[in-house]
């Protein structure tokens, strides 16, 4: 009887460290998940993002799908989109029904960079 007791508690405590190194693998799963779209989102404030993932044959969808809802739109005539990037610049997407142009500018509203050229 001493020994069937002995073998209970030793399932038990086996099916409580079961249960408890499966929770704190699922939580380290899940927290690595939303890291990595974390760190993913983060990303597309950069200007490396917009180098390597802008393409000129563009529609606003595709535009929107990869980069985002743009900040703000502050064109006249034609849509100017500001995405606001991590360094404190901006890249401006001049877009008619197709990217006119694209460039990185600086506070004081100096180009840096151009990815697309009217």
């Amino acid at each position: 009887m001493e020994l069937l007791r002995k073998n209970l508690l030793n399932n038990n405590n086996q099916n409580i460290m079961n249960k408890s190194l499966f929770l704190g693998l699922l939580l380290l799963t899940i927290f690595t998940a939303c890291c990595d779209c974390k760190l993913k989102n983060n990303m597309k404030n950069t200007y490396s993002y917009f180098e390597e993932n802008l393409k000129p044959d563009m529609n606003y969808n595709q535009i929107v799908a990869t980069f985002g809802e743009p900040f703000s739109d502050i064109g006249s005539g034609i849509h100017i989109y500001v995405y606001k990037l991590e360094d404190s610049t901006e890249m401006l997407i001049g877009y008619t029904d197709k990217i006119l142009y694209a460039k990185q500018i600086d506070k004081n509203q100096q180009i840096i960079n151009e990815l697309i050229k009217f």
